[in-house]
């Protein structure tokens, strides 16, 4: 993989996973397709903004760019079906199992920072980790209902 988030569009904008043209997702993104490929390959006096990134990632149905970036800042990016209305009702509480999940790591990764644990940071990781807990036990006892008997 390229190693930054303009190679990864380039190539992306270039061959997009979604299908659709290069000519299309600059038209897409307001943007003349001579200018945009200017850009993405960093030429002279050409600078691709911030802003496009989401929308060229939206475009090309890839998420490289965010993959580069969580690896840069060691973190794992996992993408969430949404889970909707209609959705199986284990479905939707594994996703909420995963979110309560990261709120836990991130809250223990904020407290571990200086290398410490105060006994509020305690407290609000235990607090998370609960959560986290209930929202698997929820999980297990809803595939548990589900399952059909044979």
């Amino acid at each position: 993989m390229p190693s930054s988030i303009t190679a990864v569009l380039h190539e992306l904008v270039k061959d997009a996973p979604s299908g659709l043209p290069a000519k299309f997702i600059a038209e897409r993104v307001g943007r003349e397709y001579n200018t945009l490929m200017s850009e993405l390959s960093r030429q002279p006096g050409h600078k691709l903004g911030a802003d496009l990134v989401l929308p060229l990632m939206k475009l090309t149905g890839s998420t490289q760019p965010l993959d580069l970036m969580a690896a840069e800042m060691g973190v794992v990016c996992v993408a969430l079906p949404a889970a909707g209305e209609g959705d199986h009702v284990v479905h939707r509480q594994c996703m909420l199992a995963v979110q309560d999940f990261g709120r836990l790591m991130g809250t223990t990764a904020d407290a571990l920072a200086d290398g410490t644990i105060t006994p509020a940071e305690r407290d609000t990781i235990a607090i998370k980790g609960y959560e986290a807990l209930s929202a698997i036990v929820t999980l297990l006892r809803a595939v548990e209902q589900g399952v059909q008997k044979a």
